[in-house]
This record gives C-alpha cells, structure tokens and sequence, in this order.
C-alpha cells in the first residue's frame, strides 16, 4: 500500500513519536489494527529476513564445499562453491544493513508465504524433517544401515537440509516475529534512524482512512 504527503488536517491529533512507539499503547491495541509504524516494522522485518537468509544460504555453500572437499578428498570444490558462497553472503550483508538503517518502502515491501514466527517456523521445519527421514527410511535398503560410508553420505544430505531450512525458514520467521520490538529497538538506539521516522511521521497521511501512524 503506497501513502502520500501533504498538510496536517486538522482532524489529527498531535502525537510525538514516543507516544506511538509506547509500549503500553501496543498492549491496549488489537495485535490486528492496521498502523503506519506497524507496516514499517513489517516490510522492514520482510527485508531483513530475506537478505538474512541469502547471507546464511552463501555461509551454507561455502560449508558445503568444505564438507565434500573432504569427503571426496579433492580441495576444487572449495572454491568451486565456496567462491560463490562468499560472494552471495557478502552482497546478502551488505544489503540487510541497509534494510536495518533505512525506512523501507511499504508499497514494496515482499510477499511473504513462509512462517510468521518462531513457533511456525520450528512446526514446518520439524514436518519437512519427519517427511524426509519417513521416506527414507521407508525406500532405503537393509544393507545400507550396516554401510558406515551411506550413513555418512545420509548424515551429510540431512545437515545440508538442515542448514537450508535454519537460515531459509527459521532465520526469517524469527527476524519477522520480531519486527515490532526490532523497529522499537532501533528507533530507542539508533538517533539517525529516530529521526528518519520522526520526518516520516511529520509528513505521512493516510490517504484511504483515518489510520493513526502508530501503535506499534
């Protein structure tokens, strides 16, 4: 949703920044209520979430190269995918400070279809875990339980999944679930970052209601 600035109308109340920031206000407020500063900490968390979890998928790769490297006994594969790895991590970082320090763009902000929080998070991870190991456990052979060389193979693909689903589901519910107290805590330590919302609250009108810019 995209919002538009213009004159203070005189049906608004005069609200510092504090006052919607409080965390007595949030608690008084339905967790559903639509609000600027809650759609700020949602994009924001949305952003933050994704580059966190491109920087863990590059740290995954590069483990990966590791992992095989010494499983095949051939160090090509190091930077074979370590390079890239590095590569991805790298760029993922540099753009997740700027999602942090900077008030994203609502309109714009992605869709998000994964896990909303911690707990849900943990639930799909914990299915996906339990579908995999059922079906293997289903398909594989006898002999490949006595097969210490198969048992390594499968313990290398299952920390790779896991590794995937940590830094892929895990990762950005977490960040997501926590984006109201991210955004309160940035705002009461970072001055730079108050004052980007202070102006944003100077100038930001709802242009389809009454919506307040906060609570938080």
């Amino acid at each position: 949703m995209s919002y538009q600035s213009g004159p203070t109308p005189l049906s608004y109340p005069a609200r510092p920044l504090e006052y919607w920031l409080s965390t007595e206000l949030s608690a008084v407020t339905p967790a559903n209520a639509r609000s600027r500063l809650r759609e700020i900490a949602s994009a924001r968390g949305s952003y933050m979430g994704a580059w966190a979890a491109g920087i863990g998928i590059g740290a995954s790769l590069v483990l990966l190269g590791v992992v095989l490297a010494v499983r095949v006994g051939t160090f090509a594969l190091i930077p074979a995918l370590g390079l890239p790895g590095a590569t991805i991590a790298v760029l993922c970082s540099v753009f997740y400070v700027r999602a942090r320090d900077r008030l994203p763009r609502t309109g714009r902000a992605l869709v998000n279809r994964g896990p909303g929080s911690l707990r849900g998070a943990l639930s799909f991870v914990a299915f996906v875990l339990l579908v995999f190991t059922g079906l293997f456990a289903f398909t594989a052979k006898p002999s490949t339980w006595q097969d210490p060389a198969a048992l390594l193979t499968l313990a290398t693909i299952l920390g790779f999944i896991v590794c995937l689903l940590v830094v892929g589901i895990i990762i950005p519910a977490t960040i997501a679930g926590r984006s109201r107290e991210s955004l309160r805590r940035k705002a009461a330590t970072d001055p730079r970052f108050r004052a980007l919302l202070e102006q944003d609250l100077a100038t930001w009108r709802d242009p389809y209601g009454n919506a307040g810019y906060g609570p938080l």
